[in-house]
């Protein structure tokens, strides 16, 4: 929307006022374009004009700060800033040689962007790169819920934390309290909030807060306390540090689950949010501050893509490679509440990131939030608020108060965050990388529940609503305990062009590229996954009738786009980097298929259609397998090395093989009679098949396989159609082809040919139905003949086309045998008139001959004939009659058939 129309009637309106005001007097240069000397008054409602239409349109908004990169140090900085009218406000965070300059000259916020003298500093030769700040939306993931309130510490809300008592309130615990038990409660780390400040006065926040940790980039000044105001707006990032590291007994509030952990916050979001601010925030004292804990993003609205701009992206990537003396800095974020929206969390940079670790939500019941967003980037979930019933998360809150109305995954990350440094008081020495196995190997599925878990190719649970599952933290420190650290991270990019349009309408475009992870350094292969990127540039009329999925070589899916009816922008995709973590530990060989479904909106103009300009596929991973992996359950305990308990003699289980046994169970067998997935099995459950005494994992959309092709499949999951030609697993039958649900009659067994169970239970794409079913050509299904007929051509009695043992066709319809023809006629079974008509002539001819043959007996035979002979012959001639009646019916009764068909 062109915003100059109200830009000029504020002017207009301002010159009127300027008319009637006195000049001001001033001797300041003014760089930049040509601005009237404005008095106090006029400038005050040009602004509040200008706020007010700006109300009404979604514009960029400019500010007078620069970021720059200049090398030669802070001095040549601050001489360059000074020769162009800036100054020089010092370091951005821990970005070297990237400076933040600020021009007085220039208006703080404007609708466009400054040009003039100053402008000319890209001449230097030390500016390297130099982009004027503009203002993003950032928005906090709380809901807006409003609940009522409802032992070891006395904190007088410790029993109101109902995701900890999980041994009477949920029923999947987070096992919190058994983490503190092992002797883990945060101490020595370092958490910083960045949010829109803490209160550092809290009585239940000062014992822990650390100012070294802490910051207020809005007013650039050491001290992150919130604004107060009516509303208590700015309580957010209060609430996320109480959730970290509120004191423990100390008669306060609430027990942080890092209790004795240490706490900052970076006041960033109470004030106008720009590239340059969140860089700064994202790289404070990276070399102190362990965990960042971000509960904030863009726009859920379901329209928004958006994500961290370049300088931003340079702090994230800065924090994994050197912070933390190089183990990397630890950044936790929020996955989104735009489920109410439609919105999906992989539009979202932030949580796309491989540098962080998405965590989303589930309610105490185990169920999904109404705001939660689904994403194949979310690593875990903690609990948080979401059920109608459900209680919120209690917590501190602004001015020296507490709350049980923390929400959304707002609540969840801090959470996450605080299971977190529990677990690197365990183990300081973790990387990131190190900490974000950890995440995937010890999070469970639990009681959550998800129409979507799928098993991937490393045997791990995995859901777009919960990622790996709810979060452990006592098995989190326990790994953490002996954990050795991960074998280095590979990343390989495969990148294909395309010059024809996207998918056609209601139609899907697949791309598919076979993957052999290699490199030509045979020690530096992708052959273990981490995380997979689909970098995507794709040009469409209309973003939102976009869907996305990506299938890796083991089958597993990944929805990395779903519809979002809220998106009209007509912008696409540039070079948009959608992740997913679904393919943890599988292997990358093979074919990965990448699929992109186009469904118009009824607002889309349909002449239109979209492009996919490219993709690229990105896998990162290890060339060895990053841990040991042991074939016992998780929960089975390892036995140290200097274990000396016997040697097992007692019976093996059924399934282990004549190599014998560690241990009665059939996961302690040497090898396996039959099958092996984690355990021996007699045979491969639903969804894998058998391959040298190993079960392999059949392609996603696979019930059962010979195989793990696509191409090899001998039923189908739920939603699924199997197409017996080609062993494929489809959503829709192709055209020529009929659904066929195999539904089966009990009563019709004996009219019908028999199938046995395991057909009649296939729901299938078929050119031709079978027997007891025709071909309906509007709803492209098989649908039932009647109970008469063997094939028919609809579902009515007239409609058979033949029939089943002891029944004849008569005129369309099958009638038994016996109540058809007597034993001179017979039926041709068809239905055309002209052999009707045959049919008739036939039965009057031999009527005619019978009735000739009586009458020559009667007037010439007669007389020669002793009496007593023709009366035995009576009978005989009483039978002819019956037959003759008999035949007079039935050529009555075909008379009537064929004036029917006529």
């Amino acid at each position: 929307m062109d915003i100059r129309p109200i830009i000029q009637w504020s002017q207009c309106f301002l010159f009127a006022v300027q008319a009637h005001s006195a000049p001001v007097e001033t001797d300041r240069t003014v760089i930049g374009e040509d601005v009237p000397q404005m008095s106090p008054t006029a400038l005050f409602l040009y602004a509040f004009l200008l706020g007010i239409g700006l109300q009404f349109v979604q514009t960029k908004i400019y500010t007078n700060r620069w970021a720059v990169k200049i090398t030669g140090g802070p001095d040549v900085a601050d001489l360059i800033a000074g020769k162009y009218g800036f100054v020089n406000m010092g370091q951005i965070g821990g970005l070297v040689d990237h400076y933040q300059f600020q021009h007085s000259g220039i208006i703080k916020r404007s609708t466009i962007k400054s040009r003039g003298k100053h402008s000319l500093i890209t001449t230097e030769t030390k500016v390297k790169w130099i982009q004027q700040q503009m203002v993003q939306k950032r928005v906090k993931r709380t809901d807006t819920m409003d609940q009522a309130d409802t032992a070891s510490f006395n904190d007088p809300k410790w029993d109101s934390m109902w995701y900890i008592h999980c041994d009477h309130n949920c029923l999947t615990d987070m096992n919190i309290q058994a983490a503190w038990r092992r002797g883990y409660t945060g101490k020595g780390v370092v958490v910083s909030i960045l949010d829109d400040g803490i209160e550092r006065q809290h009585p239940d926040l000062k014992q822990n807060y650390d100012a070294r940790a802490s910051y207020d980039v809005n007013d650039n000044d050491p001290d992150p306390t919130p604004r107060y105001d009516a509303t208590n707006e700015n309580k957010h990032g209060t609430r996320c540090a109480g959730v970290v590291a509120a004191s423990a007994n100390n008669s306060l509030c609430i027990v942080g689950i890092a209790y004795n952990a240490k706490i900052g916050g970076v006041r960033m979001l109470d004030g106008d949010m720009t590239d340059m601010v969140e860089a700064q925030s994202l790289s404070l004292k990276q070399q102190y501050i362990d965990i960042y804990s971000s509960s904030w993003g863009p726009d859920d609205d379901g329209r928004t893509v958006d994500g961290p701009g370049p300088l931003a992206r340079l702090a994230l990537e800065n924090g994994i490679r050197k912070g933390r003396k190089g183990r990397g800095s630890i950044f936790v974020w929020a996955s989104g509440n735009g489920g109410q929206s439609q919105d999906h969390c992989s539009c979202d940079g932030y949580t796309n990131s491989i540098y962080t670790i998405s965590v989303g939500s589930t309610t105490q019941s185990g169920r999904k939030p109404w705001y939660l967003e689904e994403c194949s980037s979310t690593l875990a979930t903690t609990y948080s608020s979401g059920d109608s019933h459900s209680l919120g998360v209690v917590t501190t809150d602004l001015r020296q108060r507490c709350t049980d109305e923390h929400s959304g995954t707002s609540a969840s990350a801090p959470m996450a965050a605080g299971i977190i440094a529990l677990t690197l008081e365990a183990n300081p020495a973790l990387t990131w990388r190190d900490v974000q196995h950890i995440v995937v190997k010890t999070s469970r599925r639990g009681h959550l529940s998800a129409s979507d878990w799928q098993s991937n190719g490393a045997g791990y649970d995995v859901s777009h609503l919960y990622g790996f599952g709810l979060m452990d933290a006592e098995a989190m420190v326990k790994e953490a305990e002996t954990w050795k650290q991960v074998t280095p991270q590979y990343v390989f990019t495969y990148t294909m062009v395309f010059t024809v349009h996207g998918p056609p309408k209601y139609r899907v475009l697949r791309s598919v590229f076979k993957s052999s992870g290699c490199s030509s350094q045979r020690l530096q292969q992708v052959v273990y996954l981490e995380h997979v990127v689909v970098r995507v540039t794709i040009t469409h009329p209309h973003r939102g009738d976009l869907s996305i999925t990506l299938t890796s070589p083991s089958g597993t899916r990944s929805q990395l786009l779903t519809n979002r009816p809220n998106d009209h922008s007509s912008e696409g995709f540039l070079k948009w980097e959608f992740m997913t973590t679904h393919c943890w530990g599988e292997r990358p060989a093979g074919d990965w298929i990448l699929d992109i479904r186009d469904s118009p909106s009824p607002r889309r103009n349909s002449r239109l259609q979209g492009k996919l300009v490219e993709w690229s596929l990105v896998l990162y991973g290890t060339s060895t397998h990053p841990y040991i992996r042991h074939e016992q359950p998780r929960s089975a305990p390892l036995l140290p090395e200097d274990d000396t308990t016997e040697e097992y003699n007692g019976s093996c289980d059924p399934e282990c093989s004549e190599d014998g046994c560690e241990g009665p169970g059939p996961h302690q067998c040497v090898s396996c009679l039959h099958f092996f997935l984690k355990t021996c099995l007699s045979k491969c459950p639903s969804g894998y098949w058998g391959d040298k005494k190993r079960c392999k994992k059949c392609y996603s959309s696979c019930k059962s396989c010979l195989g793990s092709r696509s191409d090899q499949c001998t039923a189908c999951k739920s939603g699924y159609h199997l197409n017996e030609e080609k062993n494929n697993c489809v959503t829709n039958c192709e055209d020529g082809y009929y659904l066929y649900h195999g539904k089966s009659d009990a009563t019709k067994t004996s009219q019908l040919l028999t199938y046995s169970k395991e057909i009649l239970l296939k729901i299938k794409c078929v050119r031709e139905c079978p027997d007891g079913f025709y071909g309906d050509e509007d709803s492209q299904e098989c649908e039932e003949c009647h109970s008469d007929c063997r094939k028919c051509s609809g579902p009515e009695d007239s409609d058979c086309d033949s029939c089943g043992d002891g029944f004849t066709l008569d005129n369309g319809a099958c009638v038994p045998e016996q109540d058809v023809c007597p034993a001179q006629t017979y039926l041709t079974g068809k239905s055309n008139t002209s052999e009707r008509k045959n049919v008739l002539f036939r039965d009057c001819l031999f009527v005619a001959l019978e009735m000739l043959t009586l009458l020559i007996f009667e007037y010439s035979l007669r007389p020669m004939i002793h009496g007593a002979t023709f009366l035995a012959m009576l009978p005989s001639m009483g039978n002819q009659g019956r037959h003759r009646a008999q035949d007079q019916s039935k050529i009555s009764r075909y008379k009537k058939n064929l004036t029917h068909s006529q």
